[in-house]
Parts: C-alpha cells; sequence; structure tokens
C-alpha cells in the first residue's frame, strides 16, 4: 500500500494538470477560444459579406466601410467601429459620406456563426436591416 501511494505522489505539475483539466477550467477556455476565433471571424469574411450585403440592399448606392467588429460577450450583440457610409458613385464628395464612430446593433444571434452558414447570411441581412434603418430615420445609436 505505500508503494502505491509514492507512485500517485502530487507534485506542482501534477496540480496544474489536474486544474487545467478541470470542469472550472476547461469551459472558460473553451468559451475564449469560440468568443476570440467568432470575432477573428467578424473582421476577415464576414465583413466582406457584409459589404456585399450592404451595396446589394441599397441598389449599389451606397458602399459600407467597417474599421472593427466585435461580438458581445453574450453573442447576442455586435459593435461595429470606425463604420463609413459613402455614396457608391466615382464623383461623390467627402461631405456626402456618413461617419459613426461605433454602432451596437442588438437582438442577434452570433452563437452559430462559426458553425451553420444559414445563422451567419441571417446575421449579416440582420446587421444590413439595422444600419439602413437607423440611417434612415436619422437615429444613429452610438456606443463608446
Amino acid at each position: 500500500m505505500g508503494n502505491a501511494r509514492s507512485q500517485g505522489k502530487l507534485t506542482f505539475l501534477n496540480w496544474l494538470l489536474a486544474l487545467a483539466l478541470s470542469p472550472g477550467m476547461l469551459f472558460p477556455a473553451g468559451y475564449l477560444v469560440v468568443y476570440l476565433a467568432t470575432n477573428v471571424h467578424l473582421n476577415s469574411s464576414f465583413k466582406e459579406n457584409m459589404s456585399q450585403e450592404f451595396l446589394a440592399a441599397t441598389e449599389n448606392r451606397v458602399s459600407i466601410s467597417i474599421g472593427t467588429m466585435r461580438a458581445g460577450l453574450d453573442f447576442r450583440s455586435v459593435t461595429l467601429q470606425k463604420l463609413e457610409l459613402k455614396p457608391a458613385e466615382n464623383v461623390s464628395r467627402p461631405s456626402d459620406n456618413v461617419a459613426i464612430p461605433a454602432l451596437r446593433i442588438e437582438q442577434l444571434n452570433l452563437c452559430n456563426l462559426l458553425f451553420d452558414r444559414t445563422c451567419r447570411e441571417q446575421s449579416v441581412k440582420t446587421i444590413t436591416r439595422q444600419i439602413l434603418r437607423n440611417n434612415r430615420t436619422g437615429v444613429i445609436a452610438h456606443h463608446h
């Protein structure tokens, strides 16, 4: 019995391994990985899809430029920073551009954004509609 106990000796490395593999650490680590991957996706191909959808929704009259996108911690909102709406014509004047430092869009479902194409397409359309709705009414909800 003494021999079995000496083999299962608790060392600092074993303690760290047990801590790292505990459910209390695995869930937050997994959540953090999904959250970071979602934000990376939002700032790459998702932004390109947003630009294309916005042009189509405005019948190629207005283009959109987004600096960065950040998902809310609950995956129910997105914050767009350095948003700019500009006429798509080549002869537009800089004064025709609408610059929005930050805009928060609520009531989204970004939980499956990385895993479900339908969710991705629906999110692009929902964000586009809300930007257009806010811009048409002149009520842009700024978020700092």
